[in-house]
């Protein structure tokens, strides 16, 4: 093993004479670890704090040190990962107990990556003295999984959108740059716990990671994408020279994730290296092409959708530069979420069935159970009526009035009035149905805008969802999607706008069933009208679930009903899906124009004739 250039890995000092929790040998290592209450995540990740704290700052032979932290990872990732389950999909200002379990997850990452690269550094000055391995596997496996733990604390940061610590990035160059200088990066490393792979796979799965935009994915979509790049980064090389197709450019010796090589403006370093994403690139295409209706499936939890692969294809394919400059803004903005509340403000503040029916509708009294169940009618047949058919009751003769407990019940007029009122029919929503919250827009731009999010707002929020925005003293809305969010480090958190329409418009949209011919209950859709100074068709806005292409469906509103067919999905996030159409003639439509045409001379002798 050799080294040219010197690694800047920073590690404590190994000052501490005694150990307080076990003997320090591999076996006491094994019982204690066993011994931990795993009914209590939190309390097992104070003992292993304090153990990996201590165990960090005790001298030890490299060898030992290694075989201790074997013992003590399998509770360490099982822990780490029922933290995660504490403090994912919360919302976006965290309460803080969760708040808590992340900084307690975040710092086990560290503290196990700390150590491991302790056996790697003393590993490397120490191989003579090493005699019961071999120094150089145990310096490549320590360095292997350092960085799978610097990973797992990167997807976390994603994960909850927050910015990268200092030096975070440089620990991960240098550890790399440490196995890459002992001609280590290329040898395969056997991991049951974290998966196998060299560590250059291992280091390309953090580095890709950071390049595929995460501030615009969600946090299950992060899980996924990291998953699947533990295997597809085995395609990806690291290059000391670039080439035409090098995207990406990385400085080992810097603190920045992979940048555009293309904007690097300095000279090229000694530890400048490149990568060339186009392998990556064409075998996701390959895997689009396979799996074009479910995506890639690791697991029930696990799913790269065909969205996120085109995502990621989109992000490691081409450098993305923003098309318009931001301008900084202080004013007041108001926001709606989900597809409801745009719904309701771009209808003028109408319900849907005021939308469809106009506004003096009013609901039938069985149209109006109010979610009484004894008011619903049974989709399907009674249970015990199918358990004992031959034992049927049949009501019929009762309700012919052929029996002698026949009877009616006589209501007079006020009384049916005030059941009638009382009959659960709802309010029309009004606003305190689909609250509109004051935002402080921190920055806007002509294809969107910056929002200051804060914790009295909405924590619920998550990108790809769908919103509606109003400056303030203004009565027009305007169509938005989440695009990315980021928290910064003053606590302040950034939620990313990309205006989707200026002028969108709510109808209903009724499905005709195949089977049947019947037409389905209408869902609530938007119209987004083309924009012919670019070539921009006009396209449509639904739900996540129910639409599909081809698909043919009734677009109606009061005094408006047109057919359509989807030909065409432009875009999906995990809200909404976008579609182009095209309009469908009805047959009316055809016959009318058809008697603007001259008649066949023909066909007039013939009904002369007769």
């Amino acid at each position: 093993m050799s080294s040219k250039e010197p690694v800047k890995l920073r590690i404590p000092r190994q000052d501490l004479q005694e150990f307080d929790f076990f003997p320090l040998s591999a076996e006491a290592a094994r019982q204690w670890a066993h011994a931990l209450p795993v009914t209590s995540s939190s309390q097992v990740a104070q003992q292993l704090r304090a153990v990996l704290a201590q165990l960090n700052r005790v001298e030890l032979a490299p060898e030992l040190r290694f075989r201790i932290l074997e013992e003590l990872r399998p509770a360490l990732l099982v822990t780490t990962a029922s933290l995660s389950r504490r403090f994912l999909k919360q919302p976006l200002v965290m309460p803080e107990e969760p708040r808590q379990m992340a900084e307690l997850a975040d710092l086990l990452h560290t503290l196990a990556g700390t150590a491991y690269t302790i056996v790697a550094i003393q590993a490397i000055q120490r191989r003579n003295s090493i005699r019961e391995v071999n120094a150089a596997r145990l310096a490549c496996e320590s360095i292997h999984r350092a960085i799978r733990f610097a990973g797992a604390r990167l997807l976390q940061t994603f994960q909850l959108y927050r910015p990268v610590e200092l030096r975070g990035w440089l620990a991960l160059h240098q550890l790399f740059a440490l196995a890459e200088g002992q001609q280590l990066s290329q040898l395969n490393v056997e991991d049951e716990l974290s998966g196998s792979g060299t560590i250059t796979t291992a280091y390309l799965q953090v580095l890709m990671l950071g390049c595929c935009k995460p501030n615009q994915l969600r946090q299950s979509d992060l899980t996924a994408i990291y998953r699947g790049l533990q295997e597809w980064s085995a395609v990806l090389k690291i290059q000391r020279d670039a080439d035409p197709n090098s995207l990406f450019l990385i400085d080992l010796d810097s603190d920045l994730p992979a940048l555009y090589s293309q904007l690097y403006q300095d000279a090229p370093g000694p530890r400048t290296r490149y990568i060339n994403t186009r392998p990556l690139t064409e075998h996701l295409e390959k895997l689009a092409a396979q799996n074009d209706r479910q995506g890639v499936v690791f697991d029930k939890d696990t799913v790269v959708s065909p969205a996120l692969l085109n995502h990621l294809i989109a992000s490691l394919s081409k450098m993305s530069m923003r098309n318009f400059t931001r301008k900084r803004m202080g004013k007041t903005m108001w926001v709606a979420m989900g597809l409801s509340a745009c719904h309701y403000y771009l209808a003028g503040e109408k319900s849907f069935e005021q939308l469809l029916h106009g506004d003096n509708y009013l609901p039938t009294p069985a149209e109006r159970v109010g979610g009484n169940v004894f008011m619903e009618r049974p989709v399907s047949g009674d249970v015990w009526q199918q358990a004992n058919p031959e034992e049927d009751f049949s009501g019929d003769s009762y309700a012919r009035g052929n029996d002698e407990f026949a009877h009616e019940v006589q209501v007079d007029r006020e009384t049916l009035a005030a059941l009638d009122a009382l009959d659960g029919g709802a309010e029309p929503p009004s606003p305190q149905h689909h609250p509109a919250h004051s935002v402080t827009m921190f920055d806007a731009s002509p294809g969107g805008y910056c929002l200051e999010w804060t914790a009295e707002l909405p924590g619920s929020v998550k990108t790809g969802d769908i919103v509606c925005v109003r400056e303030d003293q203004n009565t027009h809305w305007a169509l938005a999607a989440i695009r990315w969010m980021s928290q910064l480090e003053n606590s302040k958190t950034l939620i990313g706008l990309e205006l989707l329409s200026p002028g969108a418009k709510p109808y209903g949209a009724r499905m005709q069933q195949a089977v049947k011919g019947e037409e389905t209950e209408p869902m609530r859709v938007l119209l987004l009208p083309g924009i012919k100074l670019v070539g921009q068709s006009p396209t449509l806005i639904t739900p996540r679930a129910g639409f599909r292409e081809r698909q043919k469906i009734i677009l109606s509103r009061q005094g408006e009903e047109f057919y359509i067919q989807l030909t065409r999905q432009v875009a999906i996030t995990g809200a909404f899906v976008q579609f182009e159409f095209r309009y469908i003639k009805q047959l009316g439509e055809v016959l009318a124009e058809d008697k603007s045409r001259p008649r066949d001379a023909s066909f007039d002798s013939l009904w002369t004739n007769i």
